[in-house]
This record gives C-alpha cells, structure tokens and sequence, in this order.
C-alpha cells in the first residue's frame, strides 16, 4: 500500500528541501506549535526525518516501543514482528518523517476512499517538486498504526499468502530469519513501487537497526523478536 520508501532511505524518492505537507492538523506525538514551526523549515524534505532528529536516544527509544507493538501484532495476526518493526523505521524515519509526526502512520500507510481505513481520516502529502501530492491514513497513535496495517498485510487480497505461508514456515519449524526474509521477498511488490530497494533496506535494518548507532551490535538484530513469538501449530 506504500507507494514510497519513507524515512533513512528518502533520498531514493525525494530531493531534500522538495516537499512539504499539507492537509488536516497534526495528529502525531509532537503536534504543537514546535512541530508548526519545523514544518516550515526549508531544509525539512517531505520523506526525511525532522533536521536534527532521530538521536541515538531518540532511535532507541523509538525501536524499544515499536518493537512492542510489533511482538503483539505477530501474535494477533500472524505477521513478522522483526519486519514489521524494520518497516516502520524506514517508513518513518524512526518516527521522525513529516508523515509519521503529523499522522501517527509509521508504515506509508496510503488512503484510498474504496479501500477499508475503518472511518479514519485522511491528509495529504504534497511534493511539489516531484509533482506527486498523495493521501495517506492518519491514526490515534502509533499502536492503532501498527495493528491496522499488521490486519491489512494479513488478509488482503495483495499480501494474505505471504502472511499465511509466513506462518506455515514457522509452524513447520522453517528457521525464522529465511522465514521473515520470504515474507519481506514476497510483500515487497505491492507494497513498495521500489520493491528491490525495499527488501535490501528491511533486511539491513533487521540485522542492524540503529543505523546512526545507539545499542551494541549484539542487541541490533530484529530477528530475535520473531523467533520469541511462539509458534502456531
């Protein structure tokens, strides 16, 4: 449902400086006047992290309570916590994107009228230079983000076999790392209109998520939140 790669990887889909959004009033965790202001900061572009933002503390902090959130999703609907936890950090810059701190949609999470956003609003994400301007769902907070779309990428008609042959693997005892790496192989095209830039930077930050540093080596690896999840079967 992303049609952009978002966060550490903008560079990929958006010029620094080339973007700005628009649309309803801010609904993430620093909708204020400060979040205003950084908004019209020139340097700020539509797909990167806030100028100065995520620190080391901030990244930490950021994969700590997704990866919560991700754990739970697993067992509710049976998706990859380690994935789903690396989506959001390149989706949303560890939180940090115009996107993801006006709307609280960590995972590019787009709005269409006829697909299912349960009642949920909308606002708009314009890149002038680009000549894109899209629609994306904005959510309460970042829990209700990762379960709706964790509910999507289980039963929709684009990604509802990959998540059940997900879950198959597991149940049959498939290692968890080649099990979660065929999920991302398998939802990467639709989810991603840079499907091959999309797994590489989902597996990277699977096997090194603090990108700008932070936690020691030993504690960078997503694989283990999957694997503590148990199995089904």
């Amino acid at each position: 449902m992303s049609a952009r790669i978002y966060g550490i990887s903008a560079v990929l889909t958006c010029t620094l400086a080339a973007c700005s959004g628009i649309g309803s009033e801010p609904a993430g965790p620093h909708a204020s006047a400060d979040l205003a202001a950084a908004r019209a900061d020139p340097t700020w572009g539509c797909s990167e992290p806030q100028p100065g933002h995520p620190t080391a503390a901030e990244q930490t902090a950021f994969v700590e309570e997704v990866a919560s959130l991700a754990s739970r999703a697993e067992e509710r609907h049976g998706v990859p916590a380690a994935a789903i936890t690396a989506m959001a950090i390149l989706e949303s810059g560890y939180g940090w994107s115009r996107l993801a701190q006006s709307t609280n949609n960590l995972m590019g999470w787009k709005y269409f009228p006829e697909a299912p956003a349960g009642g949920r609003d909308s606002w708009v994400l314009e890149c002038p230079e680009l000549g894109t301007s899209d629609r994306f769902v904005v959510f309460r907070d970042r829990a209700e983000a990762i379960d709706f779309v964790a509910s999507q990428l289980a039963s929709t008609d684009n990604y509802r076999a990959d998540t059940e042959r997900y879950r198959r693997d597991r149940a049959s005892g498939v290692d968890v790392t080649e099990a979660v790496d065929r999920w991302v192989e398998g939802i990467a095209d639709p989810y991603s209109s840079q499907p091959e830039d999309f797994r590489s930077e989902v597996r990277r930050l699977m096997n090194d998520t603090y990108a700008l540093g932070g936690e020691p080596a030993s504690e960078r690896n997503l694989y283990s939140l999957s694997q503590a999840v148990p199995r089904e079967g």
